[in-house]
């Protein structure tokens, strides 16, 4: 009896210590499944020290660093609350928990700059963004759709930017649904979270972008787990809330911003206290003003990857082929829209081209594998670089590379073009200004 007790006593300890550094994995790495790993294998092996190494009797030495960075943690979080898109995202990522978010203290920021403008966020009760002055987000009807990353979402840009007013000031009233830090697995996720919403006719456009929408099949798996949520929630709550705790603590914050700003990343418009950063390049294209450009290497050194391989394509096949399964039996028009990430737009530029070039050829191969699957397949970069250079107008943030001001309009532009046939066909209230 005093063996099983003793047993006992020694895992509860070892499991103790084990979650205590566990956490501080957690607050030292980006993704949460370092944690999640790390526990199980940390409780083992202060087991093995404890139990063989007789090092029970310094258990209390052990606990002091992680007791007290989890303890000043603990403090900080709770008197400095932070802009964390995860605080707002549901488990499957799908979509946002209705809610609204105050912008940080902000710096000052030039207009064309991540985040000039930003004041709050609000997710409307469909749980996508919406007009933080009238509530009024996505019709409740769709017959025109947007699935995409942070790019659809409109990350940094004030609400009245963002992909829905700008289609809406066209007379599309769109249906817009972007999640930052998605990829195409998650647009899955997200088409089945608002397929009973979307119209029989419907023109439903998907987003890949050139610089994190081309992964592996391993993302789609582990991302897959998510979809586990609805059977376990409370394991999932538990982990969320976790989750959300060590994202808004200033170790993390720390460490994020050392390693420099990740697209895909789930801060949630973090870039509002954004500063400027990078070297600044310019490129006259005959316009009264040049086109800025503030980033750490020069442009004109692009280095062009490689075509996609085999994990990839492989990737790629699973996102076309459910796809397919969701819409089988829908009339939907579902489309797929490729574009290119802003290093390649820069390096055109820097190159003195006058029309764009394709340096990136996993777009080509990713469009090839888009029409074998039977979609409406489409690449914009073209377009995208023509447009901007006849307006002198950058599409990305000077210091980011998402959309900026003009390149959101510049896109929703070739949305309506391709929406021209609905569009026609439509009834007057479908097109609507808001």
């Amino acid at each position: 009896m005093r063996r099983s007790l003793k047993v006992v006593g020694f895992f509860l300890i070892s499991f103790a210590t084990g979650t205590l550094y566990a956490v501080v994995v957690g607050l030292l790495s980006g993704p949460l499944r370092a944690s999640l790993y790390s526990w199980p294998i940390l409780t083992a092996l202060f087991g093995f020290m404890f139990w063989k190494l007789d090092l029970l009797r310094y258990v209390g030495f052990i606990w002091v660093l992680p007791g007290a960075l989890i303890g000043f943690e603990w403090f900080w979080s709770a008197s400095h609350p932070g802009m964390v898109a995860d605080k707002y995202m549901t488990h499957d990522r799908s979509h946002y928990v209705a809610g609204r978010i105050q912008a940080g203290s902000a710096v000052e920021i030039e207009p064309e700059m991540f985040g000039s403008g930003m004041k709050e966020v609000f997710f409307g009760a469909d749980g996508f963004r919406a007009d933080p002055q009238t509530s009024k987000g996505n019709p409740d009807r769709c017959r025109f759709v947007l699935i995409g990353d942070s790019m659809v979402y409109g990350s940094g840009l004030p609400y009245p930017y963002t992909f829905g007013p700008v289609l809406a000031g066209m007379g599309i009233d769109a249906c817009v649904f972007g999640v930052t830090g998605n990829s195409p697995i998650d647009y899955l996720a997200t088409l089945r979270y608002v397929a009973h919403r979307i119209e029989p006719d419907a023109h439903v456009a998907f987003y890949l972008y050139a610089y994190n929408d081309f992964v592996s099949l391993n993302k789609y798996f582990s991302r897959g787990v998510l979809s586990l949520s609805n059977r376990f929630p409370q394991l999932f709550d538990w982990a969320s809330s976790f989750d959300k705790w060590r994202q808004s603590t200033f170790t993390f914050a720390w460490i994020t911003a050392r390693r420099g700003p990740r697209r895909g990343a789930r801060c949630l418009d973090c870039g509002v206290t954004n500063r400027p950063s990078g070297k600044l390049w310019q490129y006259n294209v005959g316009k009264a003003a040049p086109i800025k450009v503030l980033y750490p290497q020069d442009p004109a050194e692009y280095r062009q990857p490689k075509g996609l391989n085999k994990r990839q394509r492989a990737a790629l096949q699973f996102f076309f082929e459910r796809l397919k399964e969701i819409a089988s039996g829908r009339s939907w028009r579902v489309a797929i829209v490729i574009h290119p990430d802003e290093i390649e737009f820069y390096a055109n530029l820097a190159r003195g081209a006058a029309a764009f070039v394709d340096l990136d050829p996993r777009r080509g191969d990713a469009l090839t594998m888009c029409k074998e699957h039977g979609f409406s397949c489409t690449d914009i970069s073209r377009y995208l670089y023509e447009r901007s250079l006849a307006e002198g107008k950058n599409p990305y943030f000077i210091n980011n590379r998402h959309f900026s001001i003009a390149g959101t309009r510049i896109v929703a532009e070739s949305f309506v073009a391709q929406s021209k046939p609905i569009a026609q066909s439509s009834n007057a209230p479908s097109l609507s200004s808001r």
